[in-house]
């Protein structure tokens, strides 16, 4: 079974013995991190590790628990957030969570660089008397815990989208033509390119297999010209000669001449 946990991570695998879980139920799981709350998604993947077992249905009283960490959780999320200062880590302390049994408390964080934080863990182990996780997250699952709205006025992509997106790189841009756009038109809240980069990628991959590439240098009536953009969708290109003239045409035309 497929639960999600917190904001910030994708759902994990968790075995079950209960056979009327939908999606969107409340479960409590024994976790590898200690006892948690989570969300039904959806049925287990195979392959995939398991990390808990699903205990019961969440309750009246889980959710009174959990409630009342709030609280406790701002607590431990200034005293933690203090002793990394002390300890002149450079680490940004994104959330921290507190087990339903409360025996463990999850630190999320973000960082540049490798951080070698074993003594924090000790440290502020002893002090709040409990397990102490730290989890390193990335600027993205920064921004889906955050929550928010991008630039075309719609919640961010991985808020709305439980189960993840796929990885975004420069060649989804570039096999649209807009990577010349430069990275801060092509980049969300978070700083990392948009995740909807990747929802029409493959279909502008299948599109331009022939497609010219932008900086290609190829022969339209009777004279070399330079390759500015490929409008793979229209299945044109746009020119320019030696005399600067811009121009658009037909693929097919650029294709024969060049022949």
């Amino acid at each position: 079974m497929l639960v999600q946990f917190f904001e910030w991570n994708n759902p994990e695998n968790v075995s079950t013995s209960l056979s009327d879980l939908r999606a969107g139920d409340k479960v409590v799981v024994q976790h590898k991190w200690g006892v948690l709350l989570g969300t039904v998604i959806g049925s287990g993947a195979d392959g995939v590790d398991v990390v808990g077992q699903i205990l019961h249905k969440a309750t009246a009283q889980d959710f009174e628990v959990v409630l009342r960490n709030k609280d406790k959780e701002e607590f431990l999320k200034k005293t933690i957030k203090k002793r990394v200062r002390e300890a002149g880590l450079a680490m940004k302390v994104v959330d921290v969570k507190l087990s339903v049994d409360g025996g463990c408390v999850i630190v999320i964080f973000t960082a540049d660089n490798r951080v070698d934080f074993r003594d924090l863990v000790k440290t502020t182990a002893t002090e709040l008397g409990k397990s102490v996780r730290f989890q390193q997250v990335g600027a993205r699952d920064e921004a889906k815990k955050m929550g928010g709205f991008g630039i075309c006025g719609r919640e961010l992509c991985c808020s709305k989208f439980s189960r993840g997106l796929r990885s975004i790189t420069t060649d989804m841009a570039r096999c649209q033509s807009i990577v010349h756009r430069g990275s801060d038109r092509l980049s969300g809240l978070c700083g990392r390119l948009m995740c909807c980069l990747s929802y029409e990628s493959k279909q502008y991959e299948e599109c331009s297999v022939d497609m010219p590439n932008r900086g290609d240098r190829l022969e339209y009536g009777k004279e070399e010209v330079k390759v500015l953009e490929s409008l793979v969708l229209d299945r044109r290109v746009k020119i320019v000669d030696s005399n600067g003239r811009v121009n658009i045409v037909n693929f097919d035309e650029l294709t024969s001449l060049k022949k």
